[in-house]
């Protein structure tokens, strides 16, 4: 068993670390939002950035259902803990990296190079399913562990 508020501390941990940081540069630079062509937005946001953004706002949800769980249970089963935790920290450690500069790119083949960066979009496709596989094996922990409760009262 693993107290709740240790695991809404790790996932509150989890989600600062994954926060899009570079979001509030964007902001603050007052040619964000402006365009080049008068009526259309050239500023071109990347990928990387909208996916972060995206993990922080499920990591930031998860974590807040984290502290409503930690108010009303004090402990929660450890095998299902670390199940969450081992499927959403690769997804947090991938969107920190940058897998282009990992992955050797040969510039003498542009077969090679279209494979090589075919390996690394197929790496975070199935971290980011391992990711979302986490978060809905969490939400379905967490409404069985509500109707049980709800049971338990009556």
């Amino acid at each position: 068993m693993i107290k709740t508020k240790t695991a809404f501390i790790i996932f509150l941990l989890l989600s600062t670390i994954i926060f899009p940081y570079y979001i509030l540069v964007l902001s603050i630079n007052s040619d964000f939002f402006n365009s080049i062509i008068p009526g259309w937005n050239t500023t071109i946001i990347p990928v990387r950035l909208i996916s972060n953004l995206v993990k922080f706002i499920i990591l930031s949800i998860v974590s807040f259902y984290y502290w409503k769980l930690s108010k009303t249970s004090n402990e929660i089963k450890l095998k299902k803990f670390i199940i969450h935790l081992a499927l959403t920290i690769p997804a947090v450690v991938v969107a920190k990296l940058n897998l282009y500069e990992l992955v050797p790119l040969n510039l003498n083949d542009s077969d090679i190079i279209l494979s090589q960066i075919k390996k690394v979009v197929y790496i975070n496709m199935l971290l980011n399913i391992l990711f979302f596989i986490g978060q809905i094996l969490f939400w379905i922990f967490y409404i069985k562990l509500q109707r049980t409760r709800i049971v338990i009262e009556k």
